[in-house]
């Protein structure tokens, strides 16, 4: 499961990450479905998080930079000019929360994938019993460290967490 991961945070394919591992794309969806709300789902989001991040640094230098055009004369480069579009850095700033997938994954296990990919080949399929979602600081020291870090990221003082809209929104992994 975490070479499958790994294989997929790398590609942004669920194809080609099977393939690596040795089993098709549809048995990789059926795992991902049995264990939907475990850590192995979890650790999905994560790595195709990865590739959302690679996209949403296209998108916000496409937005700062803008597009180079090329401009041609009988076939020949006669010069270039740069295309900003202004919609483009507009929606970026109105929507941070939709850059990327799912907000656990972005925001709170997100940074430490590695953490999460522990977790998934040490430890049982689904999530024990208090266990904590790996995040930031996982392993947690002790039980009160990992309430606090759950609560802080779920909590109203955090700002990416309900940043946005309730319709757009989304929740916590289910355990």
């Amino acid at each position: 499961m975490v070479a499958f991961l790994r294989e997929l945070a790398a590609t942004q394919s669920v194809a080609a990450a099977a393939k690596a591992v040795g089993m098709s794309r549809t048995a990789a969806y059926n795992l991902r479905n049995r264990l939907q709300g475990q850590p192995f789902a979890l650790g999905w989001e994560v790595a195709l998080e990865c590739g959302m991040h690679a996209l949403a640094q296209a998108v916000m230098d496409r937005a700062l930079n803008g597009e180079e055009i090329q401009h041609f004369y009988h076939g020949e480069l006669v010069g270039t000019t740069r295309r900003h579009d202004n919609r483009l850095a507009q929606w970026v700033l109105e929507n941070p929360w939709r850059v990327g997938r799912h907000q656990v994954a972005r925001e709170y296990a997100g940074g430490d994938f590695d953490a999460l990919l522990e977790r998934i080949e040490a430890a049982s399929l689904g999530w024990e019993e208090g266990e904590a979602v790996p995040g930031p600081g996982w392993p947690f020291a002790d039980e009160e460290d990992a309430q606090r870090g759950e609560a802080h990221f779920l909590g109203a003082s955090w700002y990416a967490a309900n940043a946005a809209p309730p319709a757009q929104r989304r929740g916590r992994p289910g355990r």
